[in-house]
Formats: structure tokens, C-alpha cells, sequence
């Protein structure tokens, strides 16, 4: 470990617990600089992103050069790990160049991006560069270079890369170019939509005309699970949204009654669902591609919403069993289940790390997302809203609220700050379900 990445890690300690790695074999040249961000804190890395230099002589007629950095730039204040300045491009000559990194570190920048943009034909390529501006010879830290066509999938490229920053100072890829599947109100229907984590690129996922809810993403592939009432009664179908081979639903689970609140176990294997073939809603497991159903619950009360933790071995649901619902634990077999809070609760959600479960509570004011530990400690009121869903990281949660009139999607860190719209549709946007990073 040399001095300088010392030095780097000490600016950074506010993120978190700083952990160190070996260089390992990539594409990058120079030695990974990695952070453990995901405790938080309020110390962030500084990092300049100039405009984009072109590299040949095709045109530029997209202006590339200065959207790419911006939307990177946007990708990375949206982590909450770095602060970005985005400085015009740099000069050609190596010495200009250190003048230029001088006056950014002066400034309070940590590291800088290069970014060389060659265009050809239907093609995007950038290669980037990242300097530690805190060693005194600029050292070059990594260097990565990704492609892109057709033009129009610059969005695409450039969140890829700032996945790839994110993961050179945290030892974790960000979360850029995730997906968020929703319900959106299309006059009197519910379809299935998508967007990027931004809420670029709407992409309808179904057009059934009839009501389509509580959607979930599969944690091992780029299925999606939901409830619809298209074939007259509520079944689980699932989709395959970016295999345009397969865009009609397939039918998972359509047992008389209620198909209702699917989930998927870690391993993409199982599905948790509420089912009422036997009288009331009960929570079961059923083995996807099979017609393996397992009962878990068997009460008086409405059992619904599994969601499971990450390890598999526990469910947590909504159950009314206790006169009001409540959120409740159990074994993923069914066994020892406790209840976890006193409240008007549903709609649980369980962190990818397994720390925290959120939820929906219903109050005299509407409703809100709360947390609360596995453990039932620390229970917390984050933001007015339901329906909420963990991104990938474990520190993002996508929700929704009516507080502007009506419902759209809205995220924020897990501690309930950093709230901000990211839909602003004509209808209503609820029931979000945040994909996991693409393979």
C-alpha cells in the first residue's frame, strides 16, 4: 500500500470503514483505490469530470463530449459518495494538463476523470482515466475503456462508467444502470412499466388493459413477477422485459381465488405468494417452473406480502391475525413466527444486506415508509409514502407518494434523506421494484 493511496484513504475515512485490496488482474493500470461506503457518513470523495476530449475527426453531432460527463456527473452525486465539478475540457499539452489538475486539487478535488471520446459511424467509444489528485505526480489510477451503439445508448455508456468509478473507490459497482419496474395508471388500467434508475427510457412492459399489480423483480435474472386480472381472475404471470422474443406473460401461479404478492427467493428458484385456494390468504412458497406449492401460515387472519431476507432462511409478511396487520417474521419453512410491530403495517421489504426492513404504515395522516431492525429495534419514520423497494446497494429506496397530488415514484437514501421525484407521469406511478445489477 503506498503512501499516497494512504493519504486518499484518510480523506475518505467519513464514508466508512476503508479497506484495502491487492491490485487485481482488469483492465485498469495502477493500483485500485477501495472504500467500504456503505455506513455512510458526511464526508464525500471530490472528484472533477471535465468535458469530454473527441479524439478524431468525425463530428460530434450529438455533443457527446459534454452529455456523457454530465449524465456520469449526475450519476455520481446521485451515490452520495462524491461531490463533482465538471470543469471545461482539458488542454492538450501534458504540462497544461498538471496546471489544470493543480488548480482542481486547490480547489478540493480528490481525483479526476479523463474522458477521450471517439465516434465512428453508429459507435461511441470513451476511453476514461482517473488521476488521484492527491499524489504530487497526478497518478494515474485506472484506465477502462467501454463502447456503445447504436448513439442513441449514450445514456447506457455513460452509466456504465459511472458503475465502474463507483466501484474503483468502494470495491462495489454502483447502481447506474439499474432498472425500476412499476404499476402506471393508463386511464381506467394498470400496466407494467420500466425506467431507468434516473427515470430516463419509459419502457411499457405490458399493454393488457386490465389491472396489473404488486411487480418483483427475480434476484438472478431479468424476470419479473406480477398479478393481473387480464384473464379474468388475479394470477401470477412473469415477464422477460428485455427478451423481445418472449414479451407475452407467462403464467406462474392461477389457483382459484387470490394469486397475489409474489416474491422471490435469493436464488431465483422459489416464489413466496399469497394464495387463497383454501379460504383466506395465506402465505406459500411455490417452486418456479414446477407445481411445488408449500403452505407456510395457517390462521384466521390475511397473510400477505412475503418478502424474504437475504440469506433465504426467513420470510417476513403482513398478517392481520393480531387484529390489525402487522409486519411478522417466520422461518422460511413456516416455523417460529414472531410479530414485529404494533402498528396499521403491510408491504415489508427486506435491505440486501439484511439490517434493515422497511414497510408501509397507515396513520391518521396518510401513510408513511418506516424501518425497523430484524430484531424489531429502532423503529423510524423515513418519509410520507408507500410502497417502498431496497436498490441493489443497500443504501437507496424508491417509494411512492401522493404529496404532490398524485401518486409518482420518489427515492432517498435509507435513512430518509436525500428525498427527490423521479417520475412525473400524466396518471399514477406506484408499486416500484428495483432490479439487481446486470449480469
Amino acid at each position: 500500500m503506498t503512501r499516497r493511496i494512504a493519504l486518499l484513504a484518510v480523506v475518505l475515512l467519513g464514508l466508512g470503514t476503508l479497506v484495502l485490496h491487492a491490485p487485481r488482474s482488469s483492465h485498469s493500470q495502477g493500483t485500485d483505490v477501495y472504500l467500504n461506503a456503505t455506513k455512510g457518513g458526511s464526508r464525500k470523495l471530490g472528484i472533477a469530470i471535465p468535458e469530454f476530449t473527441p479524439v478524431n475527426s468525425a463530428p460530434d453531432e450529438g455533443n457527446f463530449a459534454r452529455l456523457l460527463p454530465d449524465i456520469i456527473a449526475n450519476d455520481l452525486r446521485f451515490s452520495a459518495l462524491f461531490t463533482v465539478a465538471t470543469p471545461p475540457p482539458l488542454p492538450a499539452a501534458p504540462e497544461a494538463v498538471r496546471q489544470e489538475f493543480q488548480k482542481l486539487a486547490q480547489s478540493g478535488a480528490h481525483a479526476a476523470m479523463q474522458g477521450l471520446l471517439t465516434i465512428a459511424g453508429p459507435r461511441a467509444t470513451v476511453e476514461f482515466r482517473v488521476y488521484d489528485l492527491m499524489s504530487p505526480d497526478f497518478r494515474l489510477i485506472a484506465a477502462k475503456t467501454f463502447w456503445v451503439e447504436p448513439l442513441g445508448n449514450h445514456r447506457r455508456l455513460a452509466h456504465r462508467i459511472a458503475d465502474e468509478v463507483v466501484n474503483l473507490f468502494t470495491g462495489e459497482r454502483g447502481i447506474a444502470e439499474t432498472k425500476i419496474v412499476y404499476v402506471a395508471r393508463v386511464g381506467a388500467n394498470k400496466e407494467i412499466m420500466m425506467i431507468d434508475y434516473d427515470g430516463f427510457n419509459q419502457v411499457p412492459l405490458t399493454e393488457l388493459k386490465s389491472l396489473s399489480l404488486s411487480p418483483a423483480w427475480s434476484p438472478t435474472d431479468s424476470t419479473v413477477a406480477f398479478t393481473s386480472f387480464f384473464k379474468g381472475y388475479p394470477y401470477v404471470f412473469r415477464l422477460y422485459p428485455f427478451n423481445p422474443r418472449r414479451r407475452d406473460p407467462e403464467l406462474m401461479s392461477a389457483w382459484p381465488g387470490i394469486n397475489i404478492s409474489p416474491a422471490w427467493a435469493p436464488d431465483g428458484k422459489t416464489v413466496a405468494l399469497a394464495l387463497s385456494k383454501d379460504g383466506n390468504p395465506e402465505i406459500y412458497t411455490l417452486r418456479v417452473g414446477s407445481s411445488d406449492f408449500k403452505r407456510l401460515t395457517n390462521n384466521r387472519g390475511i397473510d400477505t406480502d412475503p418478502t424474504w431476507s437475504p440469506t433465504g432462511r426467513e420470510i417476513a409478511f403482513s398478517s392481520d391475525r393480531g387484529g390489525v396487520p402487522n409486519i411478522w417474521v417466520m422461518d422460511a419453512e413456516g416455523a417460529n413466527p414472531r410479530r414485529l410491530t404494533t402498528g396499521f403495517d403491510t408491504q415489508p421489504r427486506w435491505s440486501p444486506k439484511g439490517d434493515i426492513l422497511i414497510f408501509t404504515r397507515r396513520t391518521g395522516g396518510g401513510f408513511e415508509i418506516w424501518a425497523i431492525n430484524p430484531d424489531g429495534g429502532n423503529a423510524r419514520s423515513l418519509a410520507q409514502g408507500e410502497g417502498a423497494t431496497w436498490a441493489p446497494d443497500g443504501r437507496h429506496i424508491a417509494f411512492s407518494s401522493s404529496r404532490n397530488g398524485r401518486p409518482q415514484l420518489y427515492t432517498m437514501l435509507a435513512d430518509g434523506s436525500e428525498q427527490q421525484v423521479l417520475t412525473r407521469d400524466r396518471g399514477e406511478a406506484s408499486g416500484p421494484t428495483w432490479s439487481p445489477r446486470p449480469q
